[in-house]
């Protein structure tokens, strides 16, 4: 695979907010002892991995919600990010989390949850994306996967969710990007819920219900490998299809994050 050389645009964010609180009682007995984004795959934790390509493509403000035994995600990666905490974390759901995190979205910003693998070509076709507010899709729909789904007007998301199989073209992977306006606007949404006692939302559906108002865009997977790992088959699946080149730059990052201490 040839690397992008398309340049970013000048507005593209540089923060990534990682959201790492939840249990992920789906992948047990892994979660017993250590979070979901700390799940080994290929060698190398999945957390690792997203450090790693959120480097290579110059992201290095990095925020990570923390909840479920956040001391192992701290201890891991160590000051290679700043901390939000949700303490709440078994009785909400993403969307709270995201809000916890506010005032770390202004001024825009890439939007990660930490179970996903994938590649840095694929995080940079987002951030060469002309558009403010974007995210990553596969033009394939699998009505039974777990994935978002989409219907789409060419590249513009008109709709966006889980049970969407009727006019649905499309699964959205993520990452997601937000400019600053795109941001205000979700924070805004975000704060809407929080007055209104629902703190039990995904921030995905909360971004599919504003697509319309941020003209959201999906940007087409350039071909690369991703993996979403929720259960154990996952982790099995992207243990099988893990390219080399992604794990040599986990393994890059976590050797300079030594060498530096």
């Amino acid at each position: 695979m040839h690397q992008l050389t398309t340049p970013f645009p000048l507005a593209a964010p540089r923060t990534a907010v990682i959201l790492a609180a939840g249990a992920g009682s789906r992948l047990l007995p892994h979660t017993a002892h250590a979070p979901k984004c700390l799940t080994t795959i290929g060698g190398h934790p999945i957390l690792q991995y997203q450090i790693a390509v959120l480097r290579e493509c110059g992201i290095d403000d990095l925020v990570i919600v923390v909840g479920y035994l956040r001391h192992c995600i701290t201890q891991f990666a160590g000051d290679a990010a700043t901390y939000v905490d949700n303490p709440d974390f078994a009785s909400t759901n993403s969307s709270h989390s995201l809000w916890l995190a506010r005032e770390r979205l202004r001024g825009g910003y890439i939007h990660l949850n930490s179970d996903l693998l994938f590649e840095p070509d694929m995080l940079r076709a987002l951030l060469a994306s002309p558009h403010e507010n974007a995210v990553v899709v596969q033009r394939t729909v699998r009505p039974a996967s777990d994935m978002m789904k989409a219907r789409m007007d060419g590249s513009r998301i008109r709709q966006m969710g889980k049970q969407l199989t009727d006019g649905a073209v499309a699964e959205v992977i993520g990452p997601a990007k937000f400019g600053p306006s795109g941001a205000a606007t979700l924070i805004t949404a975000l704060d809407r819920l929080e007055a209104a006692g629902e703190r039990n939302r995904w921030a995905y559906a909360v971004f599919g219900q504003l697509a319309d108002e941020l003209s959201f865009t999906g940007v087409d997977n350039p071909g690369c490998f991703w993996a979403e790992v929720d259960t154990m088959a996952d982790a099995r699946d992207a243990e099988r299809r893990l390219p080399s080149r992604l794990v040599a730059c986990a393994a890059g990052w976590r050797r300079a994050a030594h060498s530096s201490i």
